[in-house]
């Protein structure tokens, strides 16, 4: 229940609070005092969308706050502790702080918190019904809405399986879109790294082989060179013509120092030293017999060495630097050649998966129309009672349902509410067929027919304030008394806070704040004063007889309140 509205510095209003009691909660005053202002404030207060415009002129800042008792609302504290906000469990303070600079600053209990966490709590506590709200009963997209609405308690388990097979076939169908939109672009891709591989694959490549076969053809290119170059040496060390061979001048000298190695140990070493170079001169003649026989090349030899070399060559300009380069690349292609088929795979199963979910959806959707059917009834019931007590004795309502699309059909009818289709048939008068309501009730028929929907949520919600934005648009006289009445007698169970023009519902209120607009130093000011009984008089007279108050309609006034406070106890209602 909201206890009490603080603003400051918002639009015409200085700083005023409002001390708001239990049941109904009357504001009035002229047209133009800031009524609106008032409500606005409220809805800035709940988490409606905030405009700079509302900051009063001259200053930087606009704040509005306001109290609740939330001993009634067992859900709101639990979602408060969830989100680190100290709460007693009984009162809640709201407050939210607008600047010129466009900062929005929302606090609930002294924490800040986001905008959308104020929404959640808000819309638990009150339920705002607008000025031009019962619009809203001319499109038949929301009529929907309005059945859910009466039977949430009863529809809530099968509402959210079908939310949530809806969101689930959702999901899926995105992913096998895109698994489809690729389809083509993904077979181009595999066959072209199908190909890659097998070329890498022919290839046979080593990781080393190009630096050998690199050293190969310089061996090829320089045989001649090198050829030379070792036969020379050959002969140096072999011998030649009358030349000596190298290696038997030094084995004849290890001989001699052989002879002599007796007599001192100077002529062993040197022996010995000799001895060693002469076996390492003979391991290096035999090593120069065979690279010279290794450079016995065929001449098809080097064609095949710059043929491989060309191979790398070509190898490393498509698929790396090097040849680990291109190894590298064959496995990561090979990877993603898996991966790719992999998806052909999952998509076939995605495919099987959806079919599952679709079939699950629509039953659930079959499941939830039948509830709703059933809630149709007992819906079209309640609001013909509630009719009948606002002066529509007559009113017939149907709930016209849509025929659900065979399984086949119903892929693009498919949403996160199911696959109905609804909208209200109404006849208000004896005698009349039913025709679309959207079509057919006037100004103050549609004012009485939203007040009967929210005095069925009255009755079956938790929401512990209903605020009505001029719900008597379009209606007057006794009618005025009867929807006056079934506002007192939501107010029995709810807060109601009502803004009215008409003085058979004012006179109703449990309470009576009016709304004046003065000016104070060449500045227009709008205050909230809450009527004396004496005061609530004069304020009925002013709104019966307009400026001009007579005896007759102070009178008239008083016998007005006499009998609003009989109906409020029950007496006449």
């Amino acid at each position: 229940m909201l206890c009490q509205l603080s603003i400051k510095n918002i639009a015409l209003i200085d700083a005023m609070t409002i001390e708001l009691t239990e049941g109904l909660n009357v504001l009035t005053g002229e047209t133009g005092a800031g009524k609106s202002i008032v409500i606005d404030s409220m809805n800035l207060a709940l988490g409606e969308r905030a405009d700079r415009e509302l900051i009063r002129a001259g200053q930087e800042r606009a704040s509005v706050e306001a109290l609740f008792d939330i001993s009634g609302s067992p859900a709101i504290p639990p979602i408060l502790e969830e989100n680190g906000v100290e709460t007693d469990g009984s009162q809640l303070i709201v407050s939210r702080v607008l600047t010129s600079a466009g900062r929005n600053i929302v606090r609930i209990n002294g924490s800040l918190v986001p905008l959308s966490l104020l929404r959640q709590i808000t819309a638990q506590l009150v339920d705002v019904h607008g000025q031009h709200e019962h619009q809203y009963l001319m499109d038949e997209g929301r009529h929907l809405g309005f059945l859910d609405g009466f039977a949430h308690k009863e529809l809530a388990a099968p509402r959210e399986k079908v939310r949530e097979l809806y969101q689930q076939m959702h999901t899926l169908k995105l992913r096998l879109r895109g698994i489809s939109e690729g389809t083509q672009e993904r077979a181009q891709r595999l066959d072209m790294l199908t190909y890659q591989v097998q070329e890498i694959a022919q290839a046979k490549l080593r990781a080393g082989e190009e630096e050998e076969l690199t050293e190969q053809r310089e061996l090829i290119r320089n045989a001649e060179r090198i050829l030379k170059a070792l036969a020379q040496c050959s002969a140096y060390l072999d011998g030649y013509d009358d030349m000596p061979a190298c290696t038997d001048s030094i084995r004849q000298s290890v001989s001699l120092l052989g002879g002599i190695a007796g007599y001192g140990a100077q002529f062993e070493q040197l022996e010995e030293q000799l001895r060693d170079i002469y076996y390492t001169l003979e391991d290096v003649a035999m090593q120069i017999h065979v690279q010279a026989d290794k450079m016995d090349f065929d001449p098809s030899m080097a064609d095949a060495v710059e043929t491989r070399l060309d191979e790398i060559k070509s190898l490393k300009r498509k698929y790396g630097n090097s040849i680990e380069d291109v190894l590298r690349y064959q496995q990561d292609a090979e990877k993603e050649i898996a991966q790719l088929s992999r998806q052909e795979r999952d998509s076939s199963q995605l495919d099987k998966k959806f079919m599952k979910l679709e079939k699950e959806l629509y039953e659930a959707c079959v499941e939830l129309h039948e509830r709703r059917l059933q809630a149709a009834q007992r819906f079209s019931a309640a609001v013909v009672k509630q009719l009948c007590d606002l002066g529509m004795a007559k009113a017939r309502l149907h709930v016209d349902f849509a025929a659900l699309p065979a399984f086949d059909q119903a892929g693009n009818f498919y949403t996160a509410n199911g696959l109905d289709r609804v909208r209200f048939m109404i006849s208000t008068n004896a005698g009349e067929p039913l025709k679309p309501l959207s079509r057919t009730a006037s100004g103050g028929e549609l004012s009485r027919i939203m007040l009967a929907f929210k005095a069925i949520a009255a009755d079956r919600d938790d929401v512990g304030t209903m605020v009505f934005d001029e719900i008597d648009t379009g209606i007057s006289g006794h009618m005025a008394q009867v929807v006056g009445e079934k506002m007192a007698a939501i107010g029995r169970a709810r807060q109601v806070i009502c803004v009215t023009h008409l003085a058979q519902i004012a006179a109703l209120g449990h309470s009576h704040h009016l709304v004046e607009k003065t000016e104070e130093d060449g500045r227009s000011i709008t205050r909230v004063h809450t009527l004396t009984s004496q005061e609530r008089v004069q304020e009925l007279a002013r709104m019966v007889g307009g400026a001009m108050q007579t005896e007759a309609t102070l009178s008239h006034a008083r016998e007005m309140l006499l009998l609003a406070a009989r109906a409020r106890d029950g007496e006449l209602l």
